[in-house]
């Protein structure tokens, strides 16, 4: 699937104390981003995260570039492609609105697993 972008501003929340964006926030934002990839595909949220299958974070990768600050309006590009019958790939770069330099770059790959925790193939609405 190609990129769907996703724009917000960086509030104070977002931030540590120099006004710098925190780390592990770049997680949230790659995550808002994956939640409009499923919104676009018109996959309901109940469906990400019923008992017999649920999709879950198997790994994450993250290259940090450059940062984010307080007032910045920042967007996160996200893709998604299967990779096989078990496994999402969503490849994301957030960057300043309007500039090309990516400041955050990575991949998340979701698995499915099912009540038990087992791996499982991915729900048909991925085929």
């Amino acid at each position: 699937m190609d990129g769907r972008v996703l724009e917000f501003r960086i509030y104070l929340e977002d931030t540590d104390a120099q006004g710098i964006v925190y780390h592990a926030n770049y997680l949230k934002y790659f995550e808002r981003g994956r939640s409009e990839v499923m919104e676009l595909l018109g996959v309901p949220v109940a469906e990400v995260a019923r008992p017999d299958c649920r999709l879950v974070v198997y790994e994450v990768r993250a290259r940090f570039r450059r940062p984010a600050f307080l007032g910045d309006v920042v967007e996160v590009t996200t893709s998604m492609e299967r990779s096989s019958e078990y496994r999402l790939v969503f490849r994301q770069a957030i960057r300043r609105k309007g500039e090309p330099d990516v400041l955050v770059s990575g991949e998340t790959d979701i698995v499915a697993i099912d009540g038990a925790g087992a791996l499982t193939e991915l729900p048909a609405f991925f085929k």
